[in-house]
């Protein structure tokens, strides 16, 4: 008999938090002033302006455009230039959005720089059917110099000038920024 009325406890316990949530579900519909983001909305001024400068410090150490680099004079007219670690399958789909992108535009290939010796570099690209040219940079002082923290990061060269630069992390935001 004991077991019967904690069961029917249970049962009722549980029934009433269904009949809450539905409450509140309601409430929640019929009121759509409420904004559904209300929790970032929340978060104090001072955290946001800190997220933002944490996010934005690194790109501070970029070279400003129409600085001229040694290593790309050699390369006249408009070049996209991108600077890679190591060749390898996680990169090769970047490099396929930036060759189609390079196609479409009517711009000559692009410029790859890697730290792989430039004939492991060819065989994968011959591979992958991705038309580049290579720049080995086996100690990274290109890279620094291009303030290339995260990879792959792409940039525009005219003549051996820089004239644009990834302002975003992501591929996406990349993308937007060349439209």
């Amino acid at each position: 008999m004991k077991n019967w009325i904690d069961l029917e406890r249970i049962l009722i316990t549980f029934i009433l938090l269904l009949i809450l949530a539905n409450c509140y579900l309601l409430w929640r519909n019929l009121n759509p002033n409420i904004n559904p983001n209300s929790r970032l909305s929340n978060i104090p001024p001072w955290f946001k302006e800190l997220m933002r400068a944490v996010y934005q410090e690194p790109f501070k150490h970029d070279p400003p455009l129409g600085i001229e680099i040694e290593n790309l004079k050699g390369f006249t007219g408009r070049r996209l230039v991108v600077v890679i670690d190591r060749c390898t399958n996680c990169v090769i789909r970047s490099l396929k959005v930036w060759e189609e992108i390079i196609k479409a535009a009517g711009l000559p290939p692009m410029i790859l720089v890697t730290k792989d010796p430039i004939e492991e570099v060819k065989k994968v690209l011959h591979q992958m059917e991705i038309k580049a040219e290579i720049i080995s940079d086996p100690k990274g002082r290109l890279s620094q110099r291009l303030n290339a923290f995260f990879l792959p990061r792409v940039y525009a060269f005219e003549n051996g000038r820089l004239v644009w630069k990834q302002g975003r992390i992501d591929i996406e935001g990349a993308l937007a920024e060349v439209k």
